[in-house]
């Protein structure tokens, strides 16, 4: 007995503390009330995130919708595409849709090609002055666009290109950001691959098209979204240099057919009809996005 005794008092002088027993139970309840804490945030930032695109659907859908009052219906009641045909007919949108759709297809090509080029020539080229001429690029990049506007227009004008779609085009062949943005993507593919292709006969424009640009294609792609979704969204620049109104684009044609007492759902089915194609675009490459900001930037 007294051995039996001995033992058990033993066992209970090692036992773990019953706090000791509870804080896995603890932890768990801890890590629960985190993740639901966690949840509701990102449901909330959600909520005001897609909450005024919601908005916007649901007041360009509903018919004769003067002004926008809280609270609203979400499903618009009755359901119609009364505003988007009123916006059609007693608008040139159609014409400011292509103007849109072509400007900033064009811009963006021209500017992802010359982004390539020159984000290769910066990455893998040896030429004088190449420092220094980088510098000078990352200092106009600082710059804010508007402080170029006016220098473009002037040059514009006196080459007699105003009003033109080249106007709207031109200066979006050449981009800082593309050039730089391609130049740190470069510089992440490391130089054995050209070594290997110079010792198999390939010359500099061989290396660059065939070995180097595919396996930069999401990088490729995520700068056409970016410019694509800069040149359509663009307001100022186009604004300044057409005044016809067959020329504008969709959100500067947009932005002059307000009226002065307010058609929330006329102005809606405008808003919505400029986003729409983005979100699109946007949605179809987002994987490419992803991809291509997550590589940018590793070396250089």
């Amino acid at each position: 007995m007294k051995d039996e005794r001995s033992v058990k008092r033993g066992v209970s002088r090692y036992a773990a503390p019953k706090y000791l027993a509870t804080e896995p139970v603890r932890r768990r309840v801890l890590g629960a009330a985190l993740n639901i804490v966690a949840y509701v945030v990102m449901i909330g930032v959600a909520a005001s995130t897609i909450g005024p695109f919601v908005i916007m659907l649901s007041v360009a859908l509903t018919e004769r919708v003067s002004t926008i009052t809280f609270p609203m219906k979400i499903i618009p009641d009755p359901f119609s595409l009364a505003n988007f045909i009123l916006l059609l007919n007693s608008t040139m949108a159609l014409r400011w849709l292509f103007n849109s759709a072509y400007v900033a297809t064009i811009a963006t090509l021209g500017g992802v090609i010359t982004s390539t080029m020159a984000g290769y020539a910066f990455a893998r080229g040896e030429f004088v002055g190449k420092i220094l001429l980088f510098s000078l690029f990352l200092g106009i990049l600082i710059m804010p666009n508007e402080a170029l506007i006016v220098p473009q227009f002037v040059v514009l004008s006196r080459l007699g290109l105003v009003n033109t779609y080249t106007a709207l085009i031109g200066p979006w062949f050449a981009s800082i950001f593309g050039t730089f943005f391609m130049r740190q993507q470069y510089l992440s593919i490391p130089r054995d691959y050209d070594d290997a292709a110079i010792i198999d006969g390939a010359n500099l424009w061989q290396i660059y098209a065939i070995v180097l640009l595919p396996q930069l294609k999401p990088a490729i792609v995520t700068l056409g979204i970016l410019r694509f979704m800069g040149n359509w969204n663009a307001f100022l620049y186009p604004m300044i240099v057409t005044s016809r109104a067959h020329l504008r684009t969709l959100p500067v044609g947009l932005g002059t057919v307000a009226r002065a007492g307010g058609d929330a759902g006329l102005d809606m089915a405008g808003a919505a009809l400029g986003f729409i194609p983005t979100f699109l675009v946007f949605v179809i490459g987002q994987k490419y996005i992803i991809q291509g900001v997550s590589l940018s930037g590793v070396k250089g």
